[in-house]
């Protein structure tokens, strides 16, 4: 009873017909490290959607109504350690987890921004990489940053005045290419002069209704550079 108001997380799912067992299952398994945390959570679904930005919208729509203060976007086929999803949103700003596509070669979805002269990743005081493209598979945005993107994009925004959504996840073509919607996103996030940041020390997996595609991208650039 510190009178100090909790924080508020929304995570948003979207999905064809349910969420795969092992994403649900580390949702359960976070609820504890987030009440330690001192957030506030739920969880909103949007089933059988067939447009990702349109999902991903409405989601967000009501994650705002919900009054959260950090809305987590995950994708239905990813799983994660509880103390993944505490890092991430404890990190401040626009931040993403980064996982594997779904193939036997281990690549990594996302583009850093280099150091152009080193070759570096930049790295902030908390551990977080500085990126040009993120997916939208483990992503935090926060009511600030939706607040200032809508300013920026309002013809991103649809509905009654007094009560407008956005589409975040604007995909489609621009200047001469198709951009998907998580790197619509990055482009437009960047376009208005902000940054965008990889929490890299998180173990995340994709999985497919076979396969299992576990990786860690902090130990994955550590592999790298000893190469």
């Amino acid at each position: 009873g510190s009178g100090r108001k909790m924080k508020k997380v929304i995570l948003c799912v979207p999905t064809y017909t349910r969420p795969y067992d092992q994403c649900m299952e580390s949702i359960k398994a976070s609820v504890p490290l987030l009440d330690e945390a001192g957030w506030e959570h739920g969880l909103v679904h949007e089933i059988g959607c067939p447009y990702i930005s349109g999902a991903r919208a409405t989601m967000l729509r009501k994650a705002l109504d919900a009054k959260a203060d950090a809305v987590v976007f995950i994708d239905h086929d990813l799983s994660w350690r509880p103390e993944d999803l505490v890092s991430l949103i404890s990190k401040e700003g626009v931040v993403a987890g980064l996982y594997r596509f779904k193939e036997k070669e281990v690549k990594y979805m996302g583009v850093l921004d280099d150091d152009v002269e080193t070759h570096l990743p930049k790295v902030r005081k908390d551990g977080c990489i500085k990126a040009t493209r993120v997916p939208a598979g483990f992503l935090k945005v926060t009511k600030e940053a939706v607040n200032k993107f809508m300013a920026h994009y309002p013809e991103l925004c649809y509905g009654e005045q007094y009560h407008l959504s956005i589409d975040l996840f604007n995909h489609g073509a621009h200047n001469g290419q198709w951009w998907g919607e998580d790197y619509a996103f990055s482009r437009n996030w960047l376009d208005m002069g902000e940054d965008l940041w990889i929490d890299p020390d998180l173990s995340l997996t994709h999985h497919s209704a076979e396969e299992d595609y576990p990786g860690n991208f902090h130990e994955f650039l550590i592999e790298e550079r000893q190469k």
